[in-house]
């Protein structure tokens, strides 16, 4: 039974990629449960660019309180895990102090995951992206030159610090070997031993600590009927006024570099999805390009910014495959998620919504809740496809292919490898050539 009295601090959580409709439900159970929410999406947090970072309008909020949201100015650098920590904590004992529930819903979900976990520094799958930004990059890159320096060094350098965690990551991954080499050089200690300690201390808490206080939704859209809401969503934000805001920011980057301040383009704002798809345009338009060039490469952004909308959506969806689902297994809290399917838009009250509402009102009122798997026969796919896996990869250490040069990070890549055509057709070529008994690689 998942829970036999009311949860003393409760939280709702809503995760899921974008377009699902994780807003549109996080409102719902706010006007049912005299709720508040707190939008735990970056780029939802810029305010005067409400569309091209899909900000809900006051009209679609319907007076419920949203916090963190249009609350900071363009130039701000978007903010560090910690600091969102910190404030969304703040705001969840306001809200509860008012006798309020909180719920948070956005789709960065390290964000989401820094209110639910307190031990969020690493995970099975490696370093959390927050905790390096407690200390500015800059300030490690010169304090520790080799962080800056060739991905193999630093690969050969963790080897020798933290060979289990090298052992994890592809030889090319330069950003999760820079940050597990980090993690070492900034604090000192492993972050395989920091993992290991966590895992351990994890262990022990469920046994001690008090019941899992937070329920979760996952908001889940089959991937065929995503890609072609996201394409609509896009044609929708271009009739509702995108190139104004995406102009607006050119003209403010513009500005800022004519005053001698040096914009980087890698961080804040300027990674939403839309500005940089459209530079192409402008850089037409100051060069006075004809009409029909111009819709030409007005089109080609707009397919650019349908194409990197719909690859951060299959970025969410790894990261709550690979993040998400082993932090709620290693909390035991995976009876505390239920999968909603959003897939059809004309069901989506039937589907989302009252199955949401059920769920919530025994959650609150600390009735036994309905096995996650039970809510819908796409509940029950979804989580026998993504909950399921097996912890060996968990612990699957990168093999590389002498045969092809191949470096391969799960045992499911190892397979698909070794049976496909180009190591099939490398491996009898060896045959032919070698003088010595050949192995295949394996």
């Amino acid at each position: 039974m998942a829970t036999t009295s009311p949860p003393k601090e409760p939280l709702v959580a809503i995760l899921g990629t974008t377009g699902t409709g994780k807003s549109d439900l996080a409102v719902d159970l706010a006007l049912k449960f005299d709720g508040e929410i707190i939008n735990a999406d970056a780029m939802q947090m810029y305010r005067g660019l409400p569309i091209i970072t899909n900000q809900l309008s006051l009209e679609e909020r319907r007076g419920v309180p949203h916090h963190l949201l249009a609350t900071i100015n363009p130039h701000e650098p978007t903010w560090a895990v910690d600091v969102f920590a910190r404030e969304a904590k703040r705001l969840i004992r306001e809200i509860r102090g008012r006798g309020k529930l909180p719920i948070i819903v956005g789709g960065t979900h390290y964000y989401v995951h820094s209110v639910l976990f307190e031990d969020n520094l690493v995970t099975s799958q490696g370093t959390d992206d927050g905790f390096l930004q407690r200390r500015p990059q800059e300030e490690n890159g010169t304090q520790f030159p080799i962080l800056e320096g060739p991905t193999d060094m630093m690969l050969r350098r963790l080897r020798e610090v933290d060979p289990i965690m090298a052992d994890r990551w592809h030889p090319d991954d330069r950003r999760k070997i820079r940050r597990s080499l980090e993690i070492f050089l900034t604090t000192g200690k492993r972050a395989s031993d920091i993992y290991a300690e966590q895992k351990q201390g994890k262990a022990f808490s469920s046994q001690v600590d008090s019941p899992w206080q937070s329920l979760m939704f996952w908001v889940y859209t089959d991937s065929d009927v995503l890609k072609e809401r996201l394409n609509k969503r896009v044609n929708k934000m271009y009739e509702n006024g995108l190139m104004e805001e995406v102009r607006s920011l050119h003209k403010a980057r513009k500005l800022r570099t004519q005053q001698g301040e040096t914009v980087d383009l890698t961080r804040g704002i300027w990674q939403s999805i839309g500005y940089k798809q459209m530079e192409s345009f402008f850089e037409a338009e100051r060069n006075e390009e004809s009409p029909a060039k111009l819709e030409q490469v007005k089109e080609a952004g707009l397919e650019l910014i349908r194409i990197a909308t719909r690859q951060y959506a299959r970025q969410q969806l790894r990261w709550i495959r690979h993040k998400s689902i082993p932090a709620f297994r290693d909390h035991r809290a995976m009876d505390h998620l239920f999968i909603l399917d959003s897939s059809c838009p004309s069901k989506f009250s039937t589907d989302v919504l009252e199955p949401a509402r059920k769920i919530c009102r025994d959650f609150l009122d600390g009735c036994d809740l309905i096995k996650p798997i039970e809510v819908s026969d796409k509940a029950s796919e979804v989580l026998m496809a993504f909950g399921d896996e097996k912890a060996s990869s968990e612990t699957f250490k990168v093999r590389t292919c002498e045969i092809c040069g191949t470096s391969l990070q799960s045992e499911q890549q190892w397979e698909k490898h070794t049976k496909g055509r180009r190591h099939l057709r490398a491996l009898r070529s060896g045959k032919r050539t070698s003088l010595i008994p050949f192995d295949g690689g394996k």
